[in-house]
């Protein structure tokens, strides 16, 4: 196939599950590095966490008030000790004998039951217990959160802030986490001007780059934005080429016209083998290698580019991460307010209101930025049906 196919249309449109199938087959798991437990938050465990001992150590009262025989209660018993949170006590309780004990004080030895203080009533060392619970009310037994062996956290697991204070309670200070993809963004085009600049003409304010960059750090990416690349492929190249990068994204001149370079300078430079897709929007859309690094070429407007990223850039790093690619998006459903039509062979992403339950489909094209702000979410239409009725149900994706 030629490198250069400006001004000649796509060759063939591949479809999104053909992407898919490609990101599988060629992209792997980076590897793994080791990180403090105060660095972990977000990250991939690369390892299975096993508790190295039992939580709670000891058996321990879940109340403030008496550690008690429940074979005593309902009785009179004397109190013979008192038991703070950080107290061991070599008292044994004997028959007709209870001990005050605070919430997460050790059960005193003999006491297999905490009654709560305000089921009592103290006169002098005497307390007043009327009714009787069960053995074990208000204890927590050794070993009852966890227990030596237990895997407590599993591999390809993204941390959680419980998760940090969990590698703490069972002393993994130190776990493996997936290395994070290094992502370069590189937008490109003769009518950009960076942010603050006044756009005059057909100038456009450069704003992918920063949006592109924050979903894929929001997908586990570390990411370098790339200064502004013109209309020049050697430019472009070098761009591409740098080294630091596992993927780089460019956003601009992905398409077949005559100033779109992205397509001929991948393909000069490694192979292209997804460049144009059933999907709307993001259809001028391509995936492909060079210079050891994966490339997607999203296209210039603004909607198509979010979209190019869920589609593939998403995929890409999650497959980098060792994860199963997902949608980091919340779930809902509606019914559509009216019918929704399209190529059967075509994936729509359509941005989406949703009112009491009913789904509308906003108008406007890829360039309108405004449609994704006004959205509360997208919907997926996915091939294999060109048409889908009012009222039919739909998982929304809702933006976050």
């Amino acid at each position: 196939m030629t490198s250069d196919v400006r001004m000649k249309g796509f060759a063939k449109r591949s479809s999104v599950a053909d992407a898919e199938a490609l990101i599988a087959a060629r992209i792997t798991a980076l590897g793994s590095e080791r990180v403090p437990f105060v660095r972990a938050h977000g990250r991939i465990l690369a390892e299975d966490i096993v508790s190295d001992r039992d939580i709670p150590p000891h058996a321990k009262s879940a109340m403030d008030g008496y550690a008690v025989r429940a074979a005593d209660c309902p009785g009179r018993l004397t109190v013979v000790a008192e038991l703070m949170a950080a107290d061991v006590s070599s008292a044994v309780l004997g028959p007709g004998q209870a001990a005050r004990i605070m919430t997460g004080a050790r059960l005193v030895s003999g006491a297999d039951t905490v009654v709560m203080v305000e089921s009592t009533k103290l006169e002098g060392d005497v307390v007043i217990i009327a009714a009787s619970d069960p053995t074990g009310t208000h204890v927590l037994r050794q070993g009852e959160d966890l227990s030596i062996g237990q895997t407590v956290l599993t591999k390809g697991r993204r941390i959680r802030a419980q998760d940090v204070a969990m590698l703490v309670t069972v002393g993994a200070l130190e776990v493996a986490v997936a290395r994070k993809p290094r992502v370069r963004i590189v937008p490109t085009g003769n009518e950009l001007v960076p942010p603050g600049a006044s756009a005059i003409g057909s100038q456009v304010v450069e704003s992918n780059s920063f949006m592109l960059a924050l979903l894929a750090e929001r997908d586990g990416a570390e990411v370098e934005v790339h200064p502004i690349v013109r209309d020049d492929e050697a430019a472009l190249e070098r761009a591409i080429a740098r080294e630091g990068a596992d993927l780089v994204v460019v956003t601009g001149g992905s398409s077949v016209g005559k100033q779109d370079l992205g397509p001929v300078v991948v393909r000069r430079a490694g192979e292209l083998p997804i460049h144009g897709v059933h999907a709307r929007p993001a259809s001028p859309s391509g995936v492909g290698f060079a210079h050891g690094k994966a490339i997607v070429l999203a296209p210039g407007f603004p909607v198509a580019s979010y979209v190019a990223w869920d589609l593939f850039g998403r995929t890409i790093v999650q497959r980098m991460l060792g994860i199963e690619p997902f949608l980091p998006y919340p779930l809902t459903s509606g019914v559509l307010a009216a019918p929704y039509s399209k190529p059967p062979e075509r994936l729509d992403i359509a941005r989406v209101t949703l009112s009491n339950g009913a789904i509308s489909v906003l108008p406007g094209g890829a360039a309108l930025l405004s449609t994704t702000t006004k959205a509360d979410g997208f919907v997926l239409f996915p091939p294999g049906n060109g048409r889908f009725s009012a009222g039919s149900t739909h998982a929304v994706h809702l933006y976050t």
